[in-house]
């Protein structure tokens, strides 16, 4: 009795032993996995469709393929590939019918059937907001007035753009006549008729895909500093080393900048501090230039900044220069 129990115990630990290292392989059956089932349209509105299914538990399942038709319902092509059991579209138009199919991909790459199509067509229900962000920021590039636009588009599927109205007189009414850019870059610039020292108030709107506006933003200012003219040294000066720069300063509280560079196409080799002069008058800026070559020829010029400002409001073109002694 006991030889026989040690046998049996001894076979079922040689059967265990066994299983242990039996590799395990997945069951192919050659078939495609069962086609997706109860899909349906969960929300068409604003420019934004969801489509949903039911998960699918075949067990050779893998993952879906989505189908989508424009205004068609019969070819639906493929456009994406998926491992949840929706999708949200978006960016989509109003005056356009969208039709979605969805198949199953098993692991052994095969493909199911298409489901039946559902169809949807998105709504136009609300108004689009205006963005959480919107910078204007004005600038005399070289004598080139500019007033430059950045702005946020959020997450906010159905944004087509924003309109840009401009008036000389705060808390206008923008009318057509206003109407000066439709921005759909996150980066822009106007540049229509500017003129320096004068105060422009800018109002914007978003516009979406189905024709509808938000209420226009309150007043952006924006005001184009005139040219601050370089004094000394003056272009193509061949001159010994000199201690100093100066600029014509403008009758208003600004921060004067000298950048030196050793080619046109703006290596910079030196940065001053920032000078601030609240009166109009000839400016000095000290030269603390570390290193300068002989006969070398160099470039400088202004920059100008609102105090503890950020982007300059003025760029004055470039002037050369040549040390031919130090003293």
């Amino acid at each position: 009795m006991r030889k026989l129990l040690s046998l049996s115990l001894f076979s079922l630990i040689l059967l265990i032993g066994c299983e242990q290292n039996i590799p395990l392989v997945p069951y192919d059956s050659g078939l495609p996995p069962a086609v997706p089932e109860n899909i349906r349209i969960t929300t068409a509105s604003d420019g934004v469709v969801i489509v949903r299914w039911w998960e699918n538990i075949d067990p050779e399942y893998s993952y879906y393929n989505l189908y989508r038709g424009v205004n068609d319902s019969v070819n639906l092509t493929f456009y994406k590939k998926l491992f949840s059991t929706f999708y949200r579209d978006e960016n989509l138009f109003y005056d356009s019918v969208y039709y979605y199919a969805v198949s199953a991909v098993g692991r052994n790459g095969k493909e199911s059937r298409k489901s039946y199509p559902v169809v949807a067509r998105p709504g136009n229900n609300f108004d689009p907001v205006l963005p959480s962000y919107i910078n204007v920021t004005p600038v005399n590039y070289e004598g080139k007035l500019l007033v430059s636009f950045e702005w946020s588009k959020d997450d906010n599927p159905d944004f087509k753009g924003l309109e840009v109205y401009r008036s000389t007189s705060p808390g206008f009414t923008p009318n057509q006549n206003d109407f000066v850019l439709f921005l759909d870059d996150l980066h822009d610039t106007d540049s229509l008729a500017l003129s320096h020292s004068v105060k422009y108030y800018y109002k914007f709107r978003t516009a979406d895909h189905g024709g509808r506006f938000s209420k226009f933003s309150d007043d952006y200012i924006a005001f184009l500093f005139p040219t601050v003219e370089k004094l000394f040294p003056q272009n193509g000066a061949v001159i010994p080393f000199f201690d100093v720069y100066s600029v014509e300063s403008l009758p208003f509280d600004l921060e004067y900048e000298i950048v030196v560079y050793d080619s046109p196409v703006v290596n910079e080799v030196w940065r001053s501090v920032r000078y601030r002069s609240t009166v109009p008058g000839e400016l000095f800026i000290p030269n603390y230039i570390p290193s300068i070559s002989l006969n070398k020829k160099y470039f400088w010029r202004v920059a100008v900044y609102l105090p503890g400002g950020n982007s300059p409001v003025f760029w004055s073109d470039l002037s050369s220069f040549q040390v031919t002694r130090f003293d």
